[in-house]
């Protein structure tokens, strides 16, 4: 078995295991979230880019059903890059500063300097 038909394996057990867990358990909920982060970041780095999109969508709709932010700025962030291939420039931009905010809101300045650089470079375009 390849790395990637090994990788696709355990995210799909992950999501049997996560789907007997009680998410009121922040630890259950919390986890659950990043796995997908990481999917959809596997998806984009392996150019499966609607795929990545639809992925950090749905668990950004889980972050809003569940109130937390844990994790959503850097989704944001992720569909802007891997929309950036054919989303309108603005709907990418607005991505990135809905992220922006976040940062600004839970005092993130690291993530909020690699957002103002992506907000730079698609002014650029």
């Amino acid at each position: 078995m390849g790395r990637e038909q090994e990788y696709e394996a355990n995210y799909s057990h992950l999501m049997e295991l996560y789907q007997t867990k009680n998410f009121e358990h922040q630890e259950f909920l919390f986890g659950y979230i990043r796995v997908r982060y990481n999917y959809s970041h596997y998806l984009v780095s392996k150019e499966k880019y609607n795929e990545a999109i639809q992925e950090a969508l749905e668990t950004i709709e889980l972050c809003k059903q569940r109130q937390t932010s844990y994790q959503l700025a850097p989704l944001l962030i992720l569909v802007g890059n891997a929309g950036a291939k054919f989303l309108d420039k603005e709907q990418v931009k607005n991505y990135y500063i809905e992220a922006r905010e976040l940062c600004k809101i839970y005092n993130n300045p690291l993530m909020l300097m690699k957002i103002e650089n992506y907000l730079k470079e698609l002014d650029t375009v």
